[in-house]
């Protein structure tokens, strides 16, 4: 992985920090808390550094996956509705927009960085975090209403 310089190692040190102080806030699952502590432990430390990619070689397959360097990747932090057998026409459509939003986000110009963290999900994709700009997408997408925030376990229901 490519060290991406020290302005935005700093930031995402920063990010880190406060990811670890406010983990104790909300009180998620211990699984979830210690996979939290890890990528902060890392962050600080310096042994998980952003990648910089060119965003030409990112495809975006959804609103919470993308393809790159021949394997599929699965955002963590959020949830989009499914494009792919969704459940209404309203899922449909959200999750269209939420897939669109993440398009322009990658051409927006902006430095796209991702942090590939260990392990995969139960579709065998690789799991990771996406920054455009030094923001992670999961945050802009759930701002914006196109995503819910998402943790692991059962995703609810987009369809009322």
């Amino acid at each position: 992985m490519a060290y991406t310089g020290n302005r935005s190692g700093t930031r995402l040190r920063e990010k880190a920090l406060r990811v670890c102080a406010s983990m104790w806030d909300k009180r998620p699952p211990l699984s979830y808390r210690a996979l939290q502590a890890g990528l902060a432990l890392a962050l600080i430390t310096g042994q998980v550094n952003a990648e910089t990619v060119d965003p030409a070689a990112v495809y975006v397959v959804d609103g919470d996956t993308i393809r790159m360097d021949g394997d599929s990747w699965r955002l963590v932090g959020l949830d989009t509705p499914e494009t792919f057998e969704p459940h209404c026409d309203f899922e449909l459509a959200l999750g269209q927009a939420a897939t669109a939003r993440l398009r322009a986000l990658m051409t927006s110009g902006r430095v796209v960085e991702v942090i590939r963290l260990p392990g995969r999900d139960r579709f065998d994709r690789g799991l990771a975090r996406l920054y455009v700009g030094g923001e992670n997408i999961a945050d802009i997408l759930i701002r914006e209403g196109l995503a819910r925030v998402y943790d692991g376990g059962r995703r609810q229901s987009w369809c009322g």
